[in-house]
């Protein structure tokens, strides 16, 4: 028999990413704040689990292979850790643009996880779900829990709920027009340190109810990425005399600006939107529907 599932998968901004030393692993320390922001992507899951068999489909605007789509894997590692098997299509309305640094890959792997838990009656219990979704990515826990802002230390896969109430800002997302692969972003950023240590900052979680004029948050990737793409030069220039706050959210190539001024915001949009080619007004959610 087949049944049809409706599930969001809401994106992320970093309001702050410090990115440490290179761990014994091969990984690099991180200490992050994460944030759920309203712009998300809609999955439909049809499921057919009387076939004994695994099969995967994906529909939607990919870039990637169904193989090498987190969705793909976190299907096939649920059917694994369940010990059976069964027919799954999803069907998704794709919003959050890939490579960005909104982990929508990371939200869409988490939210079938979810979603593929509650269909089969909470087989598994909320840590063995982190755990899977650990596996599959370290981003991926931190769409698991309830609370919509985390700090988030490791190399990404120590994620720590806040109960932190902050306003629900008004966003403006800007696509520079290419993606950053993480991979380079790193790289970028080691040859720039050099071998200059670097000791990550710790911040008070204080200075989340501050003002976002008054915030101290930044992102290591910041200068790598400005120095190699001047196009960043001209968007912090608009973000400069309009936003509250703004930076690069993981490690690209998304740029998002705060504000609390929604003339400054419509004024920003207009600016942005004649030399880039996307551009969103979106905002922070204070909880997942």
């Amino acid at each position: 028999m087949t049944e049809a599932l409706n599930t969001i998968s809401y994106a992320k901004i970093n309001l702050h990413l410090d990115i440490g030393n290179i761990r014994p692993d091969g990984f690099h320390e991180i200490y992050s704040f994460f944030k759920a922001i309203s712009l998300h992507d809609e999955i439909q899951i049809i499921i057919n689990k009387d076939t004994n068999r695994k099969n995967i489909e994906i529909g939607g605007n990919f870039s990637c292979n169904s193989e090498n789509n987190l969705i793909y894997k976190a299907a096939a590692l649920f059917m694994e850790k369940l010990g059976s098997h069964f027919s799954v299509k999803f069907n998704v309305n794709k919003v959050i643009p890939e490579g960005g640094g909104l982990g929508g890959g990371s939200s869409n792997a988490a939210a079938v996880l979810k979603a593929l838990n509650t269909y089969f009656n909470n087989f598994f219990s909320k840590n063995d779900l982190k755990k899977i979704a650990a596996i599959i990515g370290s981003d991926i826990p931190f769409f698991l829990e309830e609370s919509t802002i985390a700090l988030v230390t490791g190399r990404g896969d120590i994620v720590k709920p806040l109960s932190i109430t902050m306003p629900e800002y008004q966003l403006l997302l800007v696509y520079p027009g290419f993606n950053v692969k993480t991979a380079d972003a790193y790289s970028w950023l080691d040859d720039d340190r050099g071998n200059n240590k670097h000791n990550i900052n710790e911040l008070d979680n204080s200075m989340l109810l501050e003002h976002p004029s008054r915030w101290k948050f930044s992102n290591s990737f910041k200068k790598s990425l400005e120095k190699r793409f001047e196009i960043y030069d001209r968007i912090f220039s608009v973000f400069n005399n309009k936003a509250d706050f703004y930076d690069i959210t993981g490690s690209g190539s998304i740029v998002y600006g705060v504000f609390t001024d929604k003339g400054n915001l419509d004024s920003a949009y207009s600016d942005m939107k004649r030399f880039c080619p996307k551009v969103w007004i979106t905002n922070m959610v204070s909880r997942f529907s």
